[in-house]
């Protein structure tokens, strides 16, 4: 079984380069997909020739938290490798990401699911906790604009309009939508977005994208479409069997932040104690201890 990665990239080469290594040492047949969002930090792809089979993908646009830029990204590098290059399995990494057991046992153990597709996720109305239901649902089940579309701006103060930003972006105000691509036979889904694609599932995925514009300018106007809008095409497909498991070991201490934990050194009990092959996410800024670990272990 060939298992390409496709790698998200952010920030500095450094990390990056790193989990590359790791990757071709693990697995030296594997292509290797870096999609960088080149607005952020600078990478040149003569940094990852001397890896071989190695491939560098950047946007015309910056890569926005929340909206659908990044998910744009990902289905123009499915696009782009199944045009370019041959695999069975397409695994999705960020270059925060790092392998916590021998990948040699990757292809076995994804062959033995009997899956086209392992993807860690559960219909909207299925979720085990009440908060999290009415989370998703005012996420994917509104639809929402810029705040100055509903209101000129000759009319918000300047006090107002700052109070209206998060950050970089500004607010969005959103009303329950009067339709949606779901129904009871195709519901709505939310899960990772690291996940792991037979090229059958890939291949579907490229064809439903292209052929359901209707369906991605709704999702243009949801909050974090990411978590919802690949696994829900994915999940509903005839024909392909879904596995729902996560290939990632992700700790979530403070979930309001947005943001998974930072693992360290001290959290190698729990990482080696995990099924998964990789986790996420580490910062080897923070703490490198624990990579260094890592490789000693996966070797």
């Amino acid at each position: 079984m060939k298992i390409a990665f496709l790698i998200f990239n952010h920030r500095g080469p450094e990390q990056l380069l790193r989990l590359l290594a790791t990757l071709r040492r693990q697995l030296p047949d594997s292509p290797l997909v870096v999609h960088h969002d080149k607005f952020r930090a600078e990478l040149s792809a003569s940094e990852l020739e001397p890896l071989g089979n190695a491939h560098l993908l950047t946007s015309d646009k910056p890569i926005v938290w929340g909206d659908l830029s990044l998910v744009e990204a990902c289905w123009r590098s499915l696009t782009w490798m199944t045009a370019n290059i041959e695999f069975d399995w397409l695994v999705v990494l960020s270059a925060q990401d790092y392998p916590i057991k021998p990948l040699a046992g990757l292809g076995k153990y994804i062959a033995a699911t009997g899956a086209g597709a392992l993807v860690d996720a559960t219909p909207i109305g299925e979720l085990p906790t009440a908060g999290l239901r009415k989370i998703t649902r005012r996420r994917f089940l509104y639809q929402y604009g810029p705040a100055r579309e509903l209101w000129p701006a000759a009319r918000i103060s300047e006090r107002l309009w700052a109070n209206l930003r998060q950050g970089t972006a500004p607010w969005r105000i959103g009303r329950r939508a009067s339709s949606t691509p779901f129904s009871p036979d195709w519901p709505c889904w939310f899960g990772s977005v690291w996940f792991g694609l037979s090229a059958e599932a890939v291949r579907y995925i490229n064809t439903f994208v292209q052929n359901n514009p209707e369906y991605v300018a709704y999702y243009e106007r949801t909050i974090c479409p990411d978590e919802s809008v690949t696994a829900t095409i994915i999940c509903n497909a005839p024909g392909i069997h879904v596995e729902p498991t996560a290939l990632h070991f992700v700790r979530w201490t403070r979930p309001q932040s947005g943001h998974p934990d930072i693992l360290g050194i001290a959290d190698m009990p729990e990482l080696l104690a995990s099924p998964a092959f990789f986790a996420r996410k580490f910062d080897a800024a923070i703490d490198s201890d624990v990579l260094d670990r890592l490789d000693e272990l996966i070797q």
